[in-house]
């Protein structure tokens, strides 16, 4: 992934409200629509966060993974915790909508993956990373971001044939890094307000 994409305009989706009504619920297209029509196109490079709600689960793990089983337990039955675990997403739709129609640099939730608990097979990490397009998760503090306006800055140490990785990207919240249409970024003294977001880089 180069430099540049991991410092990226927020674009951030407030979905909770109809996270709150369905804990299974799907970001669609029309969501990352309604947004444009409030704050205009999605710029190039951005990183769309999405925020359920879900960051204030993280404490109570059976709430936040919607099963009782303890994921800590050695003898965990995967297969059947899998089959249990409940909690929002983005759906395929916009996935594939973010990759043919929008230049992203990434996705970020406040969830335990970008797909949804009830996804199954991992249709949006495979279809995103695919396109090398990163994706954050467990993310906090989505609250405190803006919907627009922002800056994200993300910066993995180097690994070799991993997964993921834990890492502790800031959000910049009145965007003193400038960031260029070419895809380069400068930086200004810090002033702003700067969110601390503790995730799964995947």
């Amino acid at each position: 992934i180069p430099l540049e994409k991991l410092i990226a305009p927020v674009v951030k989706l407030d979905v909770k409200s109809k996270c709150e009504d369905d804990r299974d619920y799907t970001v669609t297209v029309q969501d990352l629509l309604d947004w444009e029509s409030e704050h205009g196109s999605v710029p190039s490079g951005a990183v769309i966060l999405v925020e359920t709600g879900w960051g204030e689960k993280y404490t109570d793990m059976a709430e936040y993974y919607g099963s009782p089983m303890d994921t800590k337990d050695p003898e965990l039955n995967y297969t059947q915790w899998a089959a249990e675990i409940s909690f929002p997403g983005l759906s395929s739709e916009l996935a594939d909508e973010l990759i043919s129609n929008y230049d992203i640099a990434g996705v970020g939730v406040d969830t335990a993956s970008l797909d949804a608990g009830k996804a199954g097979s991992f249709p949006v990490h495979f279809k995103l990373q695919t396109e090398n397009k990163w994706g954050l998760e467990n993310l906090c503090c989505l609250d405190k971001v803006p919907a627009s306006g922002a800056t994200l800055m993300a910066f993995p140490p180097k690994i070799n044939e991993g997964s993921g990785i834990t890492i502790r990207p800031v959000v910049d919240t009145d965007s003193r890094y400038v960031y260029r249409l070419n895809s380069t970024a400068r930086t200004t003294m810090f002033s702003g307000v700067l969110i601390a977001l503790l995730i799964l880089l995947v």
